[in-house]
């Protein structure tokens, strides 16, 4: 007894079920980009060395971009979430409302990072403006 395929009833043109993604060729070089860059970033953090100090700028832009993505980007993210006025199918879900407020953290830290804030620049120019100098600065 033999099984033959009927190829009139077989369709190529199958439905996923939900929840199941499907790897896109034309979203592969911004994930892996996107996943580039946050394994640079931990890398570059990880390779300090435990004496080892950042420069004053690389510190006060750091501090800067930090500040402007909580006071600034962050609440705007989440006003933008919290107008949502979705239909019921396209609604966030519970597990979305509850890591929501991580989630535009992180976009808000990429989003500034990722752009070039003048914002960010006056910030860090004011930081190192206003910083003492420490006694072994001044005696180089």
């Amino acid at each position: 007894m033999s099984t033959t395929l009927d190829t009139t009833t077989f369709s190529p043109n199958l439905t996923r079920p939900s929840g199941f993604a499907l790897f896109d060729p034309r979203r592969a070089d911004v994930d892996s980009a996107d996943r580039q860059r946050q394994f640079a970033s931990v890398l570059s953090i990880a390779q300090r060395r435990p004496g080892a100090k950042p420069s004053d700028e690389q510190q006060a832009r750091e501090s800067a971009e930090q500040l402007v993505a909580i006071a600034l980007v962050q609440p705007l993210l989440a006003q933008l979430r919290s107008a949502d006025n979705a239909a019921p199918p396209f609604q966030a879900t519970q597990g979305e409302k509850q890591f929501r407020s991580l989630w535009d953290a992180q976009i808000a830290g990429d989003l500034v990072r990722a752009s070039n804030f003048p914002l960010v620049d006056r910030i860090a120019e004011s930081m190192l403006r206003a910083a003492p100098k420490l006694p072994e600065e001044t005696e180089r």
